[in-house]
């Protein structure tokens, strides 16, 4: 049924993804672009204290950080503007924790923030500065604040274009968020509708859950288009710094689950590293301290550490035959490859680029659901096949609970039962139903002179010939010994009598064993109504056979009239027996 459901999701998913990739493919096209350009040219840096001191300018190879000192948390930097601005200029600029001021030549055009510490530091968020048409070839200058020392001075590129451009390429730079969100929360979904199994690892599979959930919110907090919809660019950075810092951490909580015990103790070390990180640097953030900014050091510095590690756990796992291990190898060298990168580029400063490379490794992912998608479903598969094998040998040993071995018949287990239902079902009805006990003429005789084998044989075959002149609906039951009970549903007295008759002669007239001739004796009662009871019809049952027996046996007498009870709807009896 789960297969089922996640092919219909398939269905339904991949059609709209297809659709959602050309759509995003059509948007990248670079219609309309004016005079385009990457902010470039010679900058100059100085901190605070030099402005102040009139210091002469400095250099720096923008848009790299300036070299600025671990004291300082203020600094300057100035370009020259190109003399030729496209129509309707504006600068996109991209800050993370800092505030900062743009400025042209003495004019202050734009503000963000205040320049000092502020709590929890000023965030993530782009902005869009418009440009003076007049402003060609004038300096353009940037006061920046920060909390932070690898923050401080970092603007990443600056591109100079029309204000509609601009927001185009806000959107541009959202393709590869745009292309992977649905595909991770695809992912998320097939994995709920799996945990919901019996068959389900559920401990890794809420650690999976957990990690998934985390990366569809860190792509969401990475995406440019998010501040249209809430612009908070604290609260987006904070979530956006708490998911980096458990991302690896719920990684390694799934490697926990899947590598075999020898490493477990190896992993979960890691676990607790990260634990001891995050918890550190949250209680620093809500001190005043900066501590999601300034933990990033320690954190991209372990990353590469602590899934070295796992990945060791995992590859010796895989090389004893794990296979969990050899699935989920796949996205932790993909992910922790470009987390690594992303920690270089963006805390480092060492490799420019836009955005961030970890959205592009969610295909990766693909390879763990895919494969614990696929071993449940044979799991499941196995554990069906399993149980159908137990209910066959439960239903067995319950019809072997109720049955009689050597007859085949039922015992007194399944009457007790069918005569109770049997006659709640009558509590409300006058309509009868009646049984008969059977019981085989001299049987002792049979067993002292011929022995007990024959005497087993003679049962056997007294029970062939009875139950080939019965219904299958009708209740056989071995009473004990050599007495046995029928149970006739919707059947009256008289049509007792002659299913008794018939079985009667047919039992005379059968060879049941070569060595004797047996016959039976036959007692005949029916239900009285909602005064009767189990234990009366009976007993009646038993009198009525012991009357034959006592009036000479192989023959049919039914209970005393003076018991009878009689169901006027039905039919009214004058006859004597």
């Amino acid at each position: 049924m789960q297969a089922r459901s996640a092919k219909g999701w398939m269905a339904i998913v991949l059609p709209l993804m297809t659709s959602l990739v050309l759509l995003l493919l059509i948007l990248a096209l670079p219609f309309g672009r004016g005079i385009a350009a990457e902010l470039g040219g010679r900058w100059y840096w100085q901190t605070e204290s030099e402005a102040a001191a009139g210091a002469p300018w400095q250099s720096f190879d923008f848009p790299h950080t300036p070299p600025v000192g671990s004291d300082d948390d203020k600094v300057w930097l100035k370009t020259e503007l190109p003399q030729e601005l496209p129509h309707d200029a504006s600068l996109l600029i991209q800050t993370r924790d800092q505030a900062f001021e743009v400025w042209l030549d003495d004019e202050c055009i734009y503000r963000y923030g205040e320049l000092k510490p502020s709590f929890m530091s000023y965030g993530q968020r782009w902005h869009i500065v418009s440009i003076p048409d007049d402003a060609g070839g004038k300096e353009l200058r940037l006061h920046a604040y920060s909390a932070s020392a690898h923050s401080l001075g970092y603007f990443g590129k600056m591109w100079l274009d029309s204000n509609v451009e601009q927001v185009l390429r806000i959107f541009r730079q959202d393709v590869p968020y745009a292309m992977n969100i649905p595909l991770a929360g695809f992912m998320l979904v097939m994995i709920l509708i799996y945990a919901t199994s019996p068959a389900a690892p559920k401990r890794l599979y809420k650690s999976f859950i957990a990690f998934i959930f985390t990366f569809l919110c860190w792509m969401v907090c990475a995406t440019n288009s998010k501040q249209y919809v809430l612009d908070a660019p604290v609260f987006w950075r904070f979530c956006m710094q708490s998911a980096e810092y458990l991302l690896p951490l719920l990684a390694n909580m799934v490697i926990f689950q899947v590598v075999d015990t020898s490493y477990k103790r190896m992993v979960r070390w890691t676990v607790f590293i990260y634990i001891v990180l995050f918890l550190g640097v949250l209680s620093a953030e809500f001190l005043g301290f900066n501590g999601m900014s300034r933990g990033q050091a320690a954190f991209y510095f372990l990353l590469p550490v602590m899934e070295g590690i796992a990945l060791y756990a995992i590859w010796r796992s895989a090389h004893q035959g794990n296979m969990y291990a050899r699935a989920v190898s796949v996205p932790l060298v993909f992910m922790a490859g470009a987390g690594t990168i992303d920690g270089i580029s963006l805390y480092g400063h060492k490799v420019l680029m836009e955005g961030y490379v970890l959205p592009y490794t969610t295909l990766s992912l693909c390879v763990f659901v895919v494969f614990i998608v696929r071993h449940q479903i044979k799991r499941e598969r196995t554990l069906m096949s399993r149980n159908t094998g137990l209910q066959q040998e439960v239903s067995q040993a319950m019809e072997k609970a109720v049955r009689d071995n050597l007859t085949q018949c039922y015992n007194r287990n399944k009457l007790e039962a069918v005569l109770a239902e049997e006659i709640f079902r009558h509590q409300k009805e006058e309509e009868p139903f009646s049984i008969i006990m059977l019981d085989i003429d001299f049987f002792k005789h049979v067993n002292d002179t011929f022995g007990h084998e024959v005497g087993d044989e003679v049962l056997a075959g007294f029970a062939e010939v009875v139950r080939s002149h019965i219904k299958k609906k009708d209740l056989f039951v071995r009473w004990g010994g050599e007495e046995f009970l029928i149970l006739f549903q919707h059947c009256t007295g008289e049509e007792a009598m002659m299913i008794a008759e018939r079985l009667r002669v047919q039992v005379s007239m059968a060879k049941i064993h070569e060595k004797c001739n047996i016959t039976c004796s036959i007692g005949v009662a029916s239900w009285h109504g909602v005064t009767d009871s189990a234990t009366q019809l009976l007993k009646r049952v038993d009198d009525a056979l012991y009357t034959a027996k006592r009036t000479g046996r192989n023959r049919v007498c039914r209970e005393p009239r003076n018991n009878m009870h009689w169901f006027k709807n039905l039919y009214n009896e004058e006859g004597t027996e």
